[in-house]
């Protein structure tokens, strides 16, 4: 299983990080990684470089595409998306400021839903990987069917 973070990075912050996206990682990362004494200093540096997510309006837009979907199950701001044919268990958690993202695929269903979002940066931090989501568009357009 993956866990990825999916953050809406600030314009000018994305703007700075576009062609070297490794910088970007390393500060989210060592946020991600601070103890309870030090959360405070990380915080401002958050929510400086991210904005805030509209979580109403996601949650609104999974529901509206997935509703019909056998595959498909939603409880508060949690969607899950298994799909058993493709061995595929996802499950999406929406919080103010950033998305989380189970899932026993590396490029799950529900990443095909944020492709015409913009500065979208994701994050696994267990597996130190990353990457804009814009990377990956005309692939996932091409590999995700539901």
């Amino acid at each position: 299983m993956r866990t990825f973070h999916i953050f809406k990075i600030k314009k000018e912050y994305a703007t700075l990080t576009k062609n070297n996206p490794y910088h970007l990682f390393k500060m989210l990362n060592f946020i991600h990684n601070l103890d309870q004494e030090n959360i405070d200093i990380g915080a401002n540096l958050f929510y400086k470089m991210i904005e805030k997510i509209d979580r109403q309006k996601i949650d609104d837009q999974l529901y509206q595409t997935y509703k019909t979907n056998m595959n498909y199950t939603k409880f508060k701001q949690t969607h899950n998306y298994n799909n058993y044919y493709l061995k595929e268990e996802t499950k999406l958690v929406l919080h103010h400021y950033f998305l989380v993202l189970t899932s026993s695929l590396n490029k799950p269903t529900f990443l095909k839903d944020f492709i015409h979002s913009e500065n979208l940066f994701i994050c696994d931090f267990k597996n130190s990987d990353y990457f804009w989501l814009q990377s990956l568009t005309n692939e996932l357009v091409k590999n995700i069917n539901i």
